[in-house]
C-alpha cells in the first residue's frame, strides 16, 4: 500500500510516493509501485475475480482464479502475486485469461455440493457470482462428490467443509490477525481440509465472527444467524459497535424493523 516504507523516497527534502503507470485492458492508471496487479486492475475499473486474496491478509495465490495475461510474460499469472512495474501492460479479459478462470471454476465445482437453496451464503456468494460470470453452465463430473465428516467449532461458528474451496482466508486470519491459531490445513490432494488444531474450539476467540465474513462461500456460518433470513431481504445500515470503546465500524443488516446480524465494515 502507499504507506509501505519501500513505496516512499526522499525527493527535494520531501517524501514522495513511487508511482507506476499500468495499462489494464487499454486503460492506463497510476498506482503506487508496491501495488499488486490485482489491485491495479481494480483501480482501472476491471474486476478480476478472486477467492483467496484479501488486502489485509498475506498473499498465497492458491485459488488460481485471478489469472491475467501480462505483456512480455509467456505464461498467465496469478495477479495477486505479481507486483506492478512502470509501463506494465495487463490483459485481464483476454481469451487465455477467461479460459483459465473457466477451468478453475470447473475444478472448484467438482466437489462443491448443490445446496444453494439451503445455504446461508446464497445471494452474496462469490462462487455463485463467478460461476455465473465465468463458468460453463454444465459439469463433466459424473463421479460421486467427496464428503467430509462433521466437525464442531463451538457455539459461535458452524463449519460445513463440503462447501469449502480451501482459500485459507480463515486459517490466515486466525494466524495473522487474532493470533489464536484454531484453524489449520490438514492432509493433501483430494483429502485436504480446513480443520481445527487438536480439537480447539473458536469460542474463546473474540474475533471469531470475522471468519464468517471472510469466507467467500458458505463453509463458515454464524450459529446465531444460521437459517434465519435470506440475505437479499436485508438492508445494510452503516453503524458502530457498542461492545467496545473503540467504536469499531460495523454494518447492521436490517429487515422489518429488526436487526438480523452484524458484519464488520472497512474504514473509509
Amino acid at each position: 500500500g502507499p504507506d509501505h516504507p519501500e513505496a516512499r523516497r526522499a525527493d527535494g527534502g520531501r517524501d514522495a510516493l513511487l508511482m507506476a503507470k499500468v495499462t489494464v485492458d487499454g486503460r492506463t492508471v497510476e498506482v503506487p509501485d508496491s501495488t499488486n496487479v490485482l489491485e491495479a486492475c481494480r483501480a482501472a475499473g476491471v474486476d478480476v475475480p478472486h477467492f483467496c486474496y484479501h488486502p489485509r491478509l498475506s498473499v498465497v495465490g492458491q485459488c488460481r482464479m485471478c489469472m491475467v495475461e501480462i505483456e512480455g510474460v509467456p505464461k498467465i499469472q496469478a495477479s495477486c502475486t505479481v507486483p506492478v512495474r512502470d509501463g506494465m501492460v495487463v490483459l485481464a479479459s483476454s481469451e487465455k485469461a477467461l479460459a483459465a478462470r473457466n477451468a478453475t471454476m470447473e475444478f472448484l465445482l467438482i466437489n462443491h455440493p448443490l445446496d444453494c437453496p439451503i445455504c446461508d451464503q446464497a445471494g452474496e456468494c462469490k462462487l455463485q457470482d463467478y460461476s455465473y460470470a465465468y463458468g460453463s453452465g454444465d459439469s463433466r463430473m459424473v463421479e460421486p462428490k467427496r464428503r467430509y465428516r462433521y466437525e464442531d467449532l463451538g457455539a459461535k461458528i458452524v463449519i460445513d467443509k463440503n462447501r469449502c474451496i480451501h482459500c485459507t482466508r480463515c486459517v490466515r486470519f486466525t494466524r495473522e490477525v487474532s493470533g489464536t491459531h484454531e484453524l489449520t490445513v490438514a492432509n493433501r490432494g483430494s483429502e485436504l481440509e480446513v480443520t481445527t488444531y487438536a480439537g480447539l474450539s473458536m469460542d474463546s476467540n473474540p474475533l471469531a465472527g470475522n471468519v464468517v465474513d471472510l469466507c467467500p462461500v458458505g463453509a463458515l456460518t454464524s450459529r446465531d444467524f444460521r437459517f434465519n433470513k435470506r440475505v437479499w431481504y436485508l438492508k445494510p445500515i452503516p453503524t458502530i459497535s457498542r461492545h467496545s470503546a473503540s467504536a469499531s465500524p460495523i454494518r447492521a443488516d436490517v429487515d422489518a424493523n429488526r436487526v438480523w446480524r452484524f458484519r464488520p465494515r472497512p474504514l473509509g
